[in-house]
């Protein structure tokens, strides 16, 4: 049974920041993705593919994995599945996946060591390199201001390559009032800066760091930048006036994880 017109657009509605919040759902595609949710246990509530475009072992195994975890499959032509995704060549799959419901983040509660805050971060690319980079450094919640771009926009999901299905991430954070609330519980608050800080080859994590990485254009509101206890700079040779956010996310979480 192939899919109804009016499905398809109530699939693609998903394609807009709007009816992601509506429906607290969101489209994923490729293999790898699909692989990643299953493996982090995220809601997907069913799979959409193209049977020509499965026959490889890797993508029959998804299936086989897909069918085991009794997630209803739906076979459709090459038309409609480009029409659910958003990339030139889909790799043969798209699922539907339920945002998942973190709850607030309680800093008085909270007992990890690193904590990784971002805030106004436009960029979707920069914010899926980020949830990647934090994956890898083994940090398990992250705080995204009310002015970061949207954690479900296809492009922070493809970018993230899974990362996003292996993070606690609490959205729509007021992070002056969060900040100054981890400060009270004895959180030490960090932030990269352009000159004048603390050298990043100096620094080591203190048991109970909340990281602000903010916005490469603007850098952290005053009432944040007031809270910060720590500011760390990242020496360079210089020729341009800043570093890529993620990059600076992925140096500082080298040093505070004792990753080195």
């Amino acid at each position: 049974m192939s899919l109804s017109r009016q499905q398809i657009r109530d699939l693609r509605r998903l394609q807009q920041k709007k009816y992601r919040e509506e429906e607290r759902a969101f489209l994923i595609e490729g293999v790898r993705l699909c692989e990643e949710a299953l493996a982090a246990g995220a809601p997907v509530e069913c799979a959409f593919f193209f049977p020509d475009g499965m026959e490889n072992p890797r993508a029959r195994s998804l299936l086989q994995a897909l069918s085991g975890r009794e997630i209803p499959l739906q076979p459709v032509d090459a038309t409609t599945l480009a029409a659910l995704t958003e990339t030139r060549s889909p790799q043969g799959i798209a699922a539907l996946v339920r945002a998942g419901e973190t709850g607030p983040f309680s800093p008085a509660g909270n007992r990890e060591p690193l904590v990784l805050a971002v805030d106004d971060l436009a960029d979707p690319g920069n914010l899926g390199t980020l949830l990647r980079t934090a994956v890898w450094f083994g940090v398990k919640s992250l705080l995204l201001s009310r002015d970061t771009v949207e954690l479900h926009n296809p492009k922070v999901v493809r970018s993230s390559m899974g990362a996003l299905f292996r993070l606690r991430i609490h959205e729509g954070i007021d992070l002056e009032q969060t900040a100054a609330a981890a400060r009270s519980a004895g959180w030490r608050l960090l932030a990269a800066e352009a000159a004048g800080g603390q050298p990043a080859h100096r620094i080591s994590g203190g048991g109970r760091d909340l990281l602000i990485i903010g916005s490469e254009a603007h850098g952290l509101k005053s009432g944040l930048d007031q809270l910060i206890d720590l500011r760390i700079t990242i020496p360079g040779s210089g020729g341009v006036e800043s570093l890529n956010a993620a990059i600076a996310a992925g140096i500082l979480l080298y040093q505070l994880t004792g990753s080195h």
